[in-house]
Order: structure tokens, then C-alpha cells, then sequence
């Protein structure tokens, strides 16, 4: 079953549907930064693909924080170590969606012909259902998750320097 099943089958009300409907709010904000960062730096004569990394990474950071503390408030372990892995873990996903955001810019802009503001905006939106599930699935995971902090602290082994 698809992310998009699971989510037409569940009410307005479940709380994962509220996750996704903070998702896109947090998305849009985002978007904005995004489109600031991009379009601002694309006039100042930042190139388009630097411009465009730079806005997708400013705002990638941007949404973490939004999402960690508004979307998924409460879900994650506590304290600043859990918090910075499920940075990294956000990243990660994100790093992927950088790349087929890019990708999709190159093709909305340089293939197809799409003005720089639009096709900047339509590759925003290639990845979204994908950053969700990713989300869902793997950063916000429970703490019994083979991805944990302590999960993989222990398949690591302790740090035996001294």
C-alpha cells in the first residue's frame, strides 16, 4: 500500500493526516525561503544551478527545524544528540530531493522552456509526497527503529578510546 492509499483511507482528523496538512504548511514556508534565496541570488548573477542549490539548502535546513518542532513535535527521542541525528537522517533524505529537484529544474528550465520562477516552483513540488514518506517512514520513526541513535550506536560498537 502506497503513502497516498494509506492517506486517502484515514480521516481528515488522524494524526497523520495533520502531519502531512503541517508538512505542506511548512513546505509552502519553505517554498518561500526557496524561492527567495533562488530567485534573489539568480538576479544578483549567481548562476541558476548555484542559486538553485543555495535556495534548496537554506530552506532544507529551515524545514527541519519547522518540522522537527511543529510537525513531529513530540515524536523523536529527546535531547540534542537524538536531535542532530535526526538532522542528519533529514539530510540525507533531503540530499536526495535536492538532486531530483535540481534535475527537474534543468529540464523545466533548460529542456522545456518554462520560465526560471515557475520551473524553480514545479521542481519544488516533484518531490513532495517522497520527503513526506521519507519523513514519516524514517526520520520520525518510533525509537525501536533499526535507525535510532542507539540502534546504531550499538551496531557501531562504543567508542573504545580513551
Amino acid at each position: 500500500m502506497s503513502v497516498l492509499d494509506e492517506v486517502r483511507e484515514r480521516s481528515l482528523f488522524d494524526p497523520q493526516n495533520k502531519r502531512l496538512v503541517l508538512y505542506i504548511a511548512v513546505g509552502l514556508v519553505g517554498a518561500a525561503i526557496n524561492q527567495a534565496v533562488t530567485v534573489g541570488s539568480f538576479k544578483l548573477g549567481v548562476p541558476y544551478l548555484i542559486a538553485g542549490v543555495l535556495g534548496r539548502v537554506l530552506s532544507t535546513l529551515s524545514n527541519y527545524v519547522m518540522n522537527d518542532s511543529v510537525t513531529w513535535r513530540g515524536r523523536g527521542a529527546a535531547g540534542f544528540g537524538q536531535w542532530c541525528w535526526r538532522g542528519v537522517k533529514y539530510v540525507a533524505t533531503r540530499l536526495v530531493g535536492i538532486g531530483i529537484g535540481t534535475v527537474a529544474l534543468v529540464v523545466f528550465y533548460d529542456f522545456l522552456g518554462i520560465p526560471f520562477f515557475w520551473a524553480n516552483l514545479l521542481s519544488m513540488g516533484v518531490g513532495l509526497l517522497w520527503g513526506f514518506g521519507a519523513s514519516e517512514k524514517w526520520v520520525w520513526s518510533t525509537e525501536d527503529s533499526s535507525w535510532s541513535l542507539d540502534s546504531v550506536k550499538q551496531y557501531f560498537g562504543e567508542d573504545k578510546r580513551e
